[in-house]
């Protein structure tokens, strides 16, 4: 897919995602918040290629070789030809933001809600703010931040076992970590309770 093709996506999807959110916010919406998105600067790390992911995933490898158990068979989308690692510092900056920005526009992190405003949209929007700060941080590769769907099998990150389920892969300079949009809470791959039955990957 060409750069052109990708960003129309990403915008469609953007488009989308905030449409939703101003529809079902309770609070008054400040999008005024997005001009403050951090943004990671001369940050110098080995861009990820698809080759890459296709490497570790094939062997069920994680950061720096760690086995997991992640199906071999997974489904891979990757849209771009590259991404960029986000330096684990940074991204635990973006995760506050992120948490501020839910917090004070009434996007409301509860696993009740209805399909209008749910997993899935919740990890949209996350994956499609760090794409705009990559954007915004004049990076020549997209964040390394993917879309994971998932059979909840066990418990994570507050959200309950029981059906299909999205949340968000990110790739750091410490390791690759399970994020979940929702509730802020994270973990590495390879300790993931759901791993094994990781269905979709979207980059």
């Amino acid at each position: 897919m060409n750069k052109y093709a990708y960003y129309k996506l990403l915008l469609v999807l953007g488009i989308f995602t905030v449409s939703v959110w101003i529809l079902t916010s309770c609070l008054k919406t400040d999008l005024s918040q997005i001009k403050n998105i951090p943004t990671q600067k001369e940050y110098k790390s080995k861009i990820i290629y698809h080759k890459d992911l296709g490497y570790y995933f094939n062997r069920q490898k994680s950061f720096n070789s760690v086995q997991t158990q992640v199906p071999t068979d997974i489904q891979m989308l990757m849209l771009d030809s590259k991404y960029q690692p986000l330096d684990y510092f940074f991204w635990r900056k973006f995760n506050s933001w992120f948490k501020d920005l839910k917090f004070q526009n009434g996007i409301m992190s509860g696993v009740d809600n209805s399909e209008a405003w749910d997993c899935d949209n919740f990890a949209m929007l996350y994956k499609s703010l760090a794409s705009i700060s990559a954007y915004k941080g004049n990076g020549n590769a997209d964040s390394a931040v993917g879309l994971v769907t998932v059979l909840q099998i066990n418990e994570f990150g507050g959200v309950p076992a029981g059906g299909l389920h999205m949340l968000n892969i990110v790739f750091t300079s410490k390791n690759w970590y399970i994020f979940e949009p929702q509730t802020g809470e994270f973990i590495e791959l390879h300790e993931y309770p759901n791993q094994k039955y990781i269905q979709y990957i979207i980059m």
